[in-house]
């Protein structure tokens, strides 16, 4: 059994759906004049998607976020720029990514040895001597 709610490739397709999203819907409320503001929704998208996800997806969910927040955020014509408000957002997304895969890492391995200790081998039945 896979510990991830989105296994088998399904993880990235939904970053990716969920970054051009909230990039549309910025753009369509007018948040591109405030790039924290779509910087901190684009944030809360790879977190939620790398909570469901395998590390591989969340940190392509990362890169995807900051791609769109770098290219149409901070340059409205999709050129990436590697300057200090893309690196932080960088930094930003790479450890929303990151925390949400390791904290449920963290909560899988206390679910698996919490469930090895409830496990307590019982005889029902003396064994058969001959």
């Amino acid at each position: 059994m896979d510990k991830h709610l989105l296994a088998g490739g399904f993880g990235f397709p939904l970053g990716f759906v969920a970054a051009i999203a909230v990039a549309l819907g910025s753009a369509a409320v007018g948040a591109f004049a405030h790039p924290v503001v779509v910087l901190v929704a684009l944030a809360v998208v790879t977190f939620a998607v790398s909570l469901a996800t395998t590390l591989p997806a969340a940190l392509g969910t990362a890169f995807v976020c900051w791609g769109v927040y770098t290219g149409f955020v901070l340059d409205s014509l999709g050129q990436l720029q590697l300057n200090g408000r893309s690196a932080l957002a960088a930094v930003v997304l790479g450890l929303a990514a990151l925390v949400a895969v390791g904290g449920m890492a963290v909560r899988q391995h206390f679910r698996e040895s919490r469930s090895r200790a409830a496990v307590i081998p019982v005889r029902l039945a003396p064994p058969i001597r001959g």
